[in-house]
């Protein structure tokens, strides 16, 4: 199998502040809202890549990510597999920025009952659904 059609590990973030999550709007997607996340690195712990995304993207420090959901699907449009870990970590600390404007900007924070009313990236939205729920996999 060729590396670009083996399957990639990705990790999406809830991030918890006052009962709110944070939502930030991707225009590559066709005005999709979603999660901060990203890919697994070589030699990173699931946790470590989940408070280093949420950093990146948003400037928010996070702390004792958790294991929520795990869910794989196939993208036709990149003819790929992904797996992706969803994680919820608690907010510590910083204001939303727009670190990674070229993916994902306009940062919020959103009760998740309202962001799942948002056009959401449709693994985001089983992670949101599956946090509210507490299924981690089905």
């Amino acid at each position: 199998m060729k590396n670009e059609n083996k399957p990639a590990v990705g990790v999406a973030i809830i991030v918890v502040k006052n009962g709110k999550i944070l939502i930030g709007q991707d225009l590559r997607k066709g005005d999709v809202f979603g999660v901060p996340g990203g890919y697994l690195e070589n030699l990173e712990s699931l946790k470590d890549c989940a408070i280093r995304e949420v950093s990146e993207e948003a400037g928010i420090i996070c702390k004792e990510p958790i294991l929520v959901s795990v869910y794989d699907f196939y993208r036709t449009d990149k003819d790929k597999t992904y797996v992706t870990i969803g994680m919820k970590c608690d907010y510590v600390s910083g204001e939303p920025r727009d670190l990674e404007s070229e993916k994902r900007f306009n940062w919020d924070w959103y009760k998740p009952e309202e962001a799942l009313r948002l056009n959401l990236f449709p693994p985001d939205k089983i992670l949101i659904e599956r946090f509210l729920s507490g299924i981690i996999y089905k």
